[in-house]
């Protein structure tokens, strides 16, 4: 029904936008309805491109997406990660991630997260010792405490 109301309100919208040429098309209508059976067909063939045009659009849509699941689970299957693969036109793998071929996208890239966020903590874990004695010649910055600080306010006029 949500459908119909858009359409309904489009085609007064276009009335409204275009009352000369609506009043041409109803005048023809009337007193030449051979006339606007040509405009008619013709109108026919326009929409009748457009939903063509829509149907060829939702085929390569629908191409892609059975592509890129193929492709996907082609790197799930496969073993090794080789970051070259992506240059050279798709994933080997993840297998390198430990992927399984039954997890999901989201269940891999969180697994993902997790192992950095264990690098991350076992680089912090082994650079504690080191992160008290800083050994490159750059001083290390010192940031005032007030900077940085953000206060929201609201104009009143």
């Amino acid at each position: 029904m949500t459908h119909l109301k858009l359409i309904f309100y489009g085609l007064l919208a276009f009335i409204e936008r275009n009352p000369i040429f609506c009043l041409i098309l109803v005048l023809l209508a009337i007193f030449a309805p051979v006339v606007f059976e040509v405009v008619g067909w013709i109108i026919l063939g326009i929409i009748a491109l457009l939903l063509l045009g829509l149907g060829l659009l939702a085929w390569k849509v629908y191409k892609m997406k059975r592509e890129m699941k193929r492709r996907f689970e082609q790197a799930a299957n496969a073993g090794g990660f080789d970051a070259r693969g992506f240059n050279a036109g798709g994933a080997q793998g993840f297998s390198g991630f430990g992927f399984s071929g039954n997890m999901s996208l989201e269940d891999l890239v969180r697994m993902m997260q997790q192992q950095a966020d264990m690098r991350q903590q076992q680089a912090k874990g082994g650079g504690a010792a080191n992160s008290s004695t800083h050994t490159s010649g750059q001083p290390n910055k010192r940031v005032n405490d007030k900077v940085g600080d953000y206060v929201d306010f609201e104009e009143v006029d």
